[in-house]
């Protein structure tokens, strides 16, 4: 029998209610997910997990960096993510 490996992954722990003041501040864009986004996602070969590659191709799409600390989408040469300093 084979055992799933479990993923371990660093979540942000936020409720629903927090986020949405989060978007009211002049610091965070809401962006819906729309057609640009996804001709984006089309385009990236080396993030193979599709809401992953969805959260990049919009900042590509954007023009914009990302900010995550997710290996996968860091080692991306599709994305630009900002460094830890």
């Amino acid at each position: 029998m084979i055992e799933p490996v479990e993923s371990i992954r660093h979540r942000i722990d936020m409720s629903f209610l927090h986020m949405e003041e989060l978007l009211k501040s002049r610091n965070y864009q809401f962006e819906p997910l729309g057609i640009e986004a996804s001709k984006a996602a089309a385009i990236i070969e080396d993030i193979p997990e599709l809401h992953d590659r969805l959260i990049a191709a919009t900042a590509c799409y954007l023009d914009l960096p990302l900010i995550t600390n997710d290996p996968v989408i860091r080692d991306s040469r599709f994305v630009n993510v900002l460094a830890k300093s």
